[in-house]
């Protein structure tokens, strides 16, 4: 399945808003896997110098990932699709 990440900047962003929005991602990626839409939050990267976090989802298509942030209202500047790699697959 396809991976994509999320590029947020959060000016100001606190650690319960970022739970909470954690959150909120979590309860709409279970109610799109109820609907039949297999996407899911991977996992997330704060970088607190620039206010920014990339979050990883995994989903059948860019649109099913932009719906779920949307639904979760989590602001993200764009997302794109990525490929992994890590020390051990080189």
């Amino acid at each position: 399945m396809p991976s994509f990440v999320a590029i947020r900047t959060l000016p100001g962003i606190t650690p319960d808003a970022l739970a909470g929005a954690g959150a909120r991602v979590k309860t709409c990626e279970a109610g799109m896997r109820s609907e039949g839409v297999p996407v899911r939050w991977l996992r997330s990267f704060f970088l607190p110098s620039v206010s920014q976090t990339h979050c990883y989802f995994e989903g059948p298509s860019l649109q099913a990932v932009e719906e779920l942030n949307q639904r979760a209202g989590v602001p993200f500047e764009r997302i794109i699709e990525v490929a992994e790699m890590t020390p051990e697959s080189v």
